[in-house]
């Protein structure tokens, strides 16, 4: 990365960083956002892009992406040292990623911007796990989550990895079937039964990459620069590796889960407005019947359709960043509804726009937009299914029965 770019996001984020003012604390709209977007985007651009097509090739997310992050700031301004997280600059980067067209690494680094800092910075409360967190800021380390299992999958209640008590720590032993990022991390972050202790339950343990087997490299449909790994577990860490006690295992990983679902509904604007800018600019520059396709109504009013949501799906992330576990605004819930309905956005989008292609759209070699719809597939499962994510609003429906009983009678 040149020492221009480096600057780009010290530069024109300066204000807010300095004041400590959270980046949508001058409102969702302005120059102070159009700046940090930009900021945002000429970094990725000359830190993530030059890998892009590698990892792509050799199906290992670069850890180099990761460190030229945090080299020109970008992980330090979402995780600010002795602050509150900024979830209107994560979502910024979330989009900004998307807008890279590979999710395989947009999904990386929100794995360990979103989910495994927000983790750590909320629990992390011992000296080991603060080092972790700040080898995260300054990428000298990477870290990943270890929830689900091969007989559980979303059921995370069923997790059959054990934390047992030793005089001098914990003995953990099990399995993670998922843990992206596995490869390539220096700590993962486990859901664990940690039995032995009076409390029971589920907790969550941090161990080192060397407590890690793999089992399986798991060949998936798309994303192939994320690997993900099915691993053994197995080592003995001390009382200050426990990141969340027993009992508090499965609210710390929803806590985390939260900010990565959030993230993913940032990362499909970005992919879709890709997508759509590509679709647009292809209606107007390709000719059939003697004429550019945009002329043909039936092609620019779909694409028109998907724009129109595509707008409303963005100010939601917006508003959403903004408030996101504020006393009265958007949590669990609400993150859950929109990660929902982004993914399967995404996977209509970014297959429409390929159809405006025609059979070019279906040529990995003539457009990206193949992979992009493969890729958007793994929106609808990670970080919760849709099922699991329609489970968590429907949690929340209650109804109003004085209401109910005022407008309906029923004979």
């Amino acid at each position: 990365m040149n020492s221009d770019t480096a600057g780009v996001i010290e530069q024109r984020a300066a204000a807010p960083t300095r004041a400590g003012q959270p980046l949508f604390g001058q409102g969702l709209f302005g120059e102070h956002l159009t700046d940090a977007a930009d900021g945002i985007r000429a970094v990725l651009t000359d830190v993530v892009r030059p890998w892009a097509h590698e990892a792509e090739r050799a199906g290992r997310f670069p850890r180099q992406v990761l460190a030229g992050l945090a080299a020109a700031g970008v992980i330090a301004r979402r995780w600010p040292v002795g602050r509150d997280g900024d979830t209107g600059w994560g979502a910024l980067l979330a989009i900004e990623s998307g807008r890279l067209g590979f999710a395989g690494l947009s999904v990386g680094i929100s794995l360990q911007v979103e989910t495994v800092a927000s983790i750590l910075h909320r629990y992390g409360r011992t000296e080991l796990l603060r080092g972790y967190l700040d080898g995260v800021r300054d990428g000298r380390l990477v870290g990943c989550l270890g929830a689900s299992e091969a007989g559980g999958g979303s059921d995370l209640m069923s997790v059959t990895t054990t934390a047992t008590r030793i005089p001098d720590g914990w003995q953990v032993r099990g399995e993670k079937k998922f843990l992206s990022l596995g490869r390539v991390a220096d700590f993962a972050l486990l859901l664990c039964r940690m039995d032995g202790d009076g409390a029971g339950g589920l907790g969550v343990v941090a161990v080192p990459a060397a407590a890690l087997t793999v089992r399986k490299r798991l060949v998936k449909t798309g994303t192939q620069s994320l690997d993900t790994t099915w691993m053994d577990v197995a080592c003995t860490v001390g009382e200050d590796a426990v990141v969340a006690r027993p009992g508090l295992g499965l609210l710390a990983v929803t806590y985390g889960l939260t900010h990565e679902r959030l993230s993913v509904a940032g990362q499909v604007v970005g992919c879709c407005e890709y997508a759509i800018d590509l679709a647009v600019s292809h209606l107007h520059n390709r000719r059939q019947f003697g004429r550019p396709l945009f002329e043909c109504q039936a092609l620019r009013i779909r694409i028109a359709e998907l724009a129109s949501r595509l707008t409303v799906l963005r100010y939601a992330v917006l508003a959403m960043a903004a408030g996101l576990f504020a006393p009265g605004g958007p949590g669990v819930r609400e993150a859950a509804a929109l990660k929902v309905t982004a993914a399967r956005f995404a996977e209509e989008c970014t297959s429409e726009c390929m159809h405006v292609f025609g059979g070019a759209g279906y040529l990995e070699d003539e457009t990206p937009l193949s992979r992009m719809w493969r890729d958007s597939r793994l929106a609808r499962i990670g970080g919760g299914t849709d099922e699991m994510m329609w489970e968590l609003v429907a949690g929340g429906l209650g109804g109003d029965g004085e209401t109910y009983r005022a407008a309906v009678s029923l004979r």
